[in-house]
């Protein structure tokens, strides 16, 4: 006798697309590797050394074209060695002044502070642009304002280059694109060692360069002279008080256009200030005043209104903005094959992705301020 038919209703078929999913044979893995973005954060999340090396001396020599791309095509030798000179003098002051940062638990107005006495040891003591009245860079900056052995309408212009440029903003810059290592030592006792060993052998080389290309000297008693200024700075920032700069605590007071403008603001007023008050003959005293008039005062506004938490698109659009006049500078110096176009595309995409990075609804650690900087003095 057969079995009776079961009444149990029976099981919906599913629908047309997962029944031809089901049915169709296995397709490709999907692609889980990451973009190129990621995968280039990621190595430089390893190697954050490497990320300070691109951004410095990356900015000031190949984005401003002062050590023109163009030379890799040129003559690849020289450029090789123009490199080589390069790392030896930036890297390691860079390196080392964000380890003091980091180490002393110091805050921007140290890093200044360092950064101009950086300055002082490449234009002064390795490449004598600071003395020598006929160094190319300098021009006629090298006999206005010329007075006992000094370029002194040269001085601030090119030392708030490197407070800025070389060393300011690739830190700056570094924090904002690898967050993880804010506040981080980024090498141990004997990495520093190895960054005093680099500055031992390429600045006496770049000293005899100068010496054979100029025949110029700038005399032992400014060279000793520049020595104790340079120290002067390095103790003064190691003494003054974390909270330096009059940082006002809180939310950007500042749209990230503000800050942009701002940041174009910094630099093209030196050149205007330069090149007009020369041409009037003006005194260079009065020149070099008002340069470091205009320059403190921007930098108070600055630090006034770009804010302390929840300030990092700000903090991208005022180093963007820094960073522009000089590439348009750079791109226009290599006129009709622009080299340099390569270094603006690099930049562009970069900032492009810090911007990504940093949308309005990402809160992020601040970064305006190390580690230390609000404590009170």
């Amino acid at each position: 006798m057969a079995a009776p038919l079961s009444t149990a209703p029976l099981p919906p078929l599913p629908p047309n697309s997962a029944r031809e999913a089901a049915a169709a044979p296995p397709g490709p893995a999907p692609d889980t590797r990451p973009s190129a973005w990621t995968a280039v954060k990621q190595f430089l999340g390893r190697h954050p050394v490497l990320c300070l090396a691109l951004l410095s001396p990356g900015i000031p020599e190949y984005l401003s074209s002062s050590s023109a791309l163009s030379t890799i095509v040129v003559s690849p030798p020289f450029f090789a060695l123009q490199l080589g000179a390069n790392l030896g003098l930036y890297l390691p002051g860079v390196l080392l002044i964000r380890e003091a940062m980091v180490r002393w638990k110091k805050g921007w107005g140290s890093v200044l502070l360092l950064g101009a006495a950086y300055g002082i040891l490449e234009e002064g003591i390795a490449l004598e642009t600071l003395f020598y009245s006929r160094a190319g860079p300098v021009g006629v900056l090298g006999f206005y304002g010329h007075w006992l052995g000094v370029n002194w309408v040269w001085v601030p212009g090119v030392l708030l280059v490197h407070m800025v440029f070389s060393i300011a903003l690739p830190i700056l810059l570094l924090g904002l694109a690898l967050p993880q290592t804010r506040g981080k030592s980024l090498v141990g006792k004997s990495g520093l060692g190895w960054a005093f060993l680099v500055w031992a052998i390429d600045i006496p080389l770049l000293m005899v360069f100068v010496h054979e290309i100029y025949h110029y000297w700038m005399g032992w008693p400014i060279f000793f002279a520049s020595l104790a200024v340079i120290g002067f700075l390095v103790l003064t920032a190691y003494r003054v008080p974390a909270r330096l700069l009059p940082t006002r605590s809180g939310l950007p007071r500042v749209t990230p256009f503000r800050a942009a403008l701002m940041g174009v603001a910094i630099f093209p007023a030196v050149w205007l200030l330069e090149g007009l008050l020369g041409y009037w003959k003006a005194p260079p005293w009065l020149t070099i005043l008002s340069i470091v008039v205009y320059e403190t005062a921007l930098g108070y506004q600055i630090v006034r209104t770009i804010g302390t938490t929840h300030n990092e698109r700000q903090l991208v659009a005022l180093a963007a903005g820094a960073i522009l006049p000089i590439a348009f500078v750079g791109f226009v110096a290599e006129l009709p094959i622009p080299f340099t176009v390569i270094a603006d595309l690099a930049a562009l995409w970069f900032f492009l992705h810090l911007w990504r990075k940093y949308t309005p609804s990402a809160f992020g650690s601040p970064v305006a301020v190390p580690p230390g900087a609000l404590a009170s003095g």
